[in-house]
């Protein structure tokens, strides 16, 4: 083991070029290559954990336990005991990314493991419930940093990669118990979860859970009325990302419920970024909603547009408040897009608090707003043709 560790020092420090011709590196590279990988996985191991030592030598074990699991796998995985297979797949964010790029790069063999599959769904979950509970959250006008580097973020995205890389035949099976005890959690942590792995899965599971999705979209939609608002929100992500997914299935089946339930969350002014994201839901449920389908609630979901655009319009001004109103002038754009001429009706309607929007948001923060609402202005032009815009 003294070897292995001043194998790795060297390298950390740059004392040996272990890719140049020197004799001395070359020697510590074979002694290194000809330890049993048992040996070698089990000091790694420790050496990841080993809060004594030095970070440079934590990150060269992490990283030479990636290499060793990602070119030898087959051969060294059955010969290690269950403690030190549990111990590999406990180290979640290295263990979880070298399953996931298995299943990416060798997913035939690594579909021959499925009990490592199974145990790595589980930590991929577990991930996505580390979440902080912040009752300031759902209130912000502003996505933080933080939202795209976290646990949970870093979670849902192996359990979207490992999804597309095996296939919904492998994944779904192991995943949709754990999904559904999640849903059931009181916890709304657990909650917020389970809808935000419904999201992740769907590309990659696709022809098993078409056949499921009248269950999955009732069950979903019970959540655009929980009483957290993060499960609100996780909610909404669910329904955008499966009108997206399942195309336009989704919405020639379901477009009576998913309507009704995106405006009722759209209505959620004590909550910003729920409402914002119901917005963009809707985004997604219109970009590829057949025009036959759309049109009876044209009238209905553009009264409700409108009414709140103008209330978020009026909120920019007093309090600078912004995200929502990106969002809904988002929706509008969208709507304008596939109704086409049906929108003439509602063109008078729209463009004032339009063009108001993009003569006075000249602020650099509002920069995204502005571009936005140009483009609405544009799709919206197009969609009810020029002799309409040219008597406006």
């Amino acid at each position: 083991m003294q070897i292995i560790k001043s194998f790795m020092l060297s390298v950390v420090w740059g004392l040996i070029p272990w890719y140049l011709p020197p004799h001395p590196s070359a020697l510590l590279q074979e002694t290194y290559d000809n330890i049993p990988g048992q040996n070698k996985i089990s000091f790694l191991l420790h050496a990841i954990r080993d809060a004594s030592a030095a970070e440079e030598v934590r990150q060269m074990a992490a990283v030479l336990l990636r290499r060793l699991l990602s070119s030898s796998f087959e051969e060294i995985y059955p010969g290690l005991t269950l403690e030190m297979q549990t111990a590999v797949k406990t180290e979640l964010q290295l263990a979880l990314e070298v399953i996931v790029t298995l299943s990416e790069t060798a997913a035939a063999m690594l579909r021959k493991h499925t009990a490592l599959v199974a145990q790595s769904v589980p930590q991929m979950l577990a991930m996505m419930v580390d979440l902080e509970d912040d009752e300031e959250w759902a209130m912000a006008d502003e996505l933080e940093d933080d939202d795209f580097d976290s646990n949970a973020v870093a979670g849902e995205s192996a359990l979207d990669r490992i999804a597309c890389g095996l296939g919904g035949k492998i994944i779904l099976p192991i995943i949709k118990q754990h999904i559904m005890q999640m849903l059931q959690n009181s916890d709304w942590k657990y909650r917020h979860a389970g809808l935000m792995a419904l999201s992740a899965i769907g590309e990659g599971c696709h022809q098993q859970m078409e056949a499921i999705l009248q269950e999955i979209v009732s069950y979903v939609l019970l959540f655009c009325s929980d009483f957290h608002p993060r499960v609100r929100y996780a909610a909404c992500n669910a329904i955008g990302q499966m009108a997206t997914d399942f195309a336009p299935t989704f919405q020639k089946k379901f477009h009576d419920k998913v309507i009704a339930a995106l405006l009722q969350t759209m209505e959620d002014q004590n909550f910003p970024r729920v409402q914002a994201h119901a917005a963009a839901a809707l985004i997604n449920f219109t970009e590829d909603c057949p025009k036959s389908i759309l049109i009876p609630y044209l009238d209905n979901l553009l009264q409700h547009l409108h009414v709140i655009m103008v209330g978020k319009l009026n909120e920019l001004i007093q309090k600078g408040n912004k995200l929502v109103l990106e969002q809904v002038v988002t929706s509008i754009a969208s709507v304008a897009d596939t109704a086409e001429e049906k929108f003439v009706p509602y063109y008078d309607l729209f463009m004032p608090p339009l063009k108001h929007i993009v003569e006075n948001a000249m602020q650099k923060e509002l920069r995204l707003l502005r571009g936005k609402t140009i483009e609405c202005i544009s799709l919206i032009g197009l969609a009810v043709g020029k002799e309409k815009v040219g008597f406006s």
